[in-house]
């Protein structure tokens, strides 16, 4: 069978398949996973805390609007150091007036990671606009009730995952089982 460029895009194109239904599969597996042992991730989560400095200034930024929703610690003319979601903070973080505003200079910042997921315990800024500092503190509680809400939500993430996973690995049989047709198509 001579290798002609139609012959080798077809084999790139079927390696491709493969490739894609083995990371969907994967990537089930994974946050799988996260569900599964959300209990332990939760008891051996850590906090963090940081300062800001004259070196180095610390920078709270959101953005409530679609398709971006999500708060970022962000070093100032470095880039960020630690996105969250905005689901949890709509009221007093994620507000329309702070919307890709760098307007809040975090003084001190505590954050609780567990899994993948980071949460904001307590943060206290200085807004440059008012020059008014402002502390915000999220109980324990609270917390857990953030990181149960978004395990809860990583159930949909998988059924969708899953299902194009599916989706994938019956392309991906059809293809390897007429693997000469498909290259010869």
């Amino acid at each position: 069978m001579p290798f002609t460029f139609k012959t080798v895009f077809r084999m790139f194109f079927a390696l491709i398949i493969f490739l894609t239904t083995f990371a969907l599969f994967l990537t089930c597996f994974a946050k799988g996973k996260d569900i599964w042992q959300a209990d332990q991730n939760f008891a051996a989560a850590q906090s963090f805390k940081m300062n800001s400095s004259p070196e180095q200034t610390l920078v709270l930024l959101s953005n409530n609007k679609a398709p971006d929703e999500h708060i970022y610690l962000h070093v100032a003319n470095q880039g960020y150091i630690a996105k969250l979601s905005c689901d949890h903070y709509l009221t007093d973080i994620c507000v329309d007036d702070y919307n890709e505003q760098h307007t809040r200079q975090i003084q001190s910042i505590e954050l609780f990671k567990a899994g993948p997921f980071n949460y904001i315990q307590q943060v206290s800024y200085l807004d440059t606009r008012t020059q008014q500092i402002k502390t915000l503190r999220y109980t324990a509680e609270q917390i857990q009730q953030f990181y149960r809400a978004d395990v809860s939500n990583l159930k949909y993430v998988i059924f969708g995952v899953l299902l194009f996973a599916l989706i994938a690995l019956y392309v991906s049989v059809r293809v390897a089982r007429n693997f000469k047709q498909f290259l010869n198509r």
